[in-house]
């Protein structure tokens, strides 16, 4: 089975291109209700219980999804691990990012929220449905993460040249034209290459 994790702010919505319907046995997950979770490993173990994800399965994870597919990797033999824009660890993230992230907690989410809902694009619209405790969390969170264990699965990575939230990394497996949301502008590149990854 392939279980794919959308990015902070984002649901299954995030994999609506046809190309990611091509995927045999494959589950677009929503991030489940977050019940104040503090830690990438806590959402992590919610997520492999709720989804039921297994030994032997591939967990593919865009941003904040990839971060918590190294912890499932943390926990379970995966079959692979697909990182799309996503860190291995907190010292990949933007810099800039990691001096605001304190911020988050007196961030006005709700509000950004509401506007966001107004505007009717896909990503404000799930963003602006998304638990506002879970984003001010997760913020926190990955940069108190301990990152992969890379002696117990080696990533595949697809990265965008262009991504400001998450610099491209020195080691990539696919490098695509492209920004953060590689995963939604460039769905049929992405998909492409992760049957050839995974042999399917």
């Amino acid at each position: 089975m392939i279980h794919v994790l959308p990015g902070m702010g984002a649901d299954h919505r995030m994999y609506a291109a046809p190309a990611w319907q091509c995927l045999a046995s494959t589950r677009f997950l929503n991030w489940p209700a977050h019940h104040g979770e503090t830690t990438i490993k806590a959402i992590a173990d919610h997520v492999i219980t709720e989804a039921g994800i297994r030994h032997g399965d591939i967990v593919i994870g865009s941003s904040l999804g990839g971060i918590v597919g190294c912890e499932i990797a943390k926990n379970l033999s995966l079959k692979a691990l697909i990182l799309i824009g996503s860190a291995k660890n907190k010292a990949e993230i933007s810099g800039l990012l990691t001096l605001l992230h304190p911020l988050a907690r007196l961030a006005p989410i709700e509000f950004i929220q509401l506007a966001a809902g107004k505007h009717p694009s896909e990503l404000t619209q799930m963003f602006s449905h998304s638990q506002a405790s879970f984003i001010r969390a997760m913020c926190a969170a990955i940069f108190d993460w301990e990152g992969l264990d890379e002696t117990r699965t080696k990533p595949v990575r697809i990265h965008g040249t262009h991504d400001h939230v998450i610099p491209i990394p020195t080691q990539v497996d696919l490098t695509l034209d492209g920004g953060h949301l590689i995963a939604m502008t460039h769905a049929e590149e992405c998909v492409r290459f992760i049957k050839t990854a995974i042999a399917i």
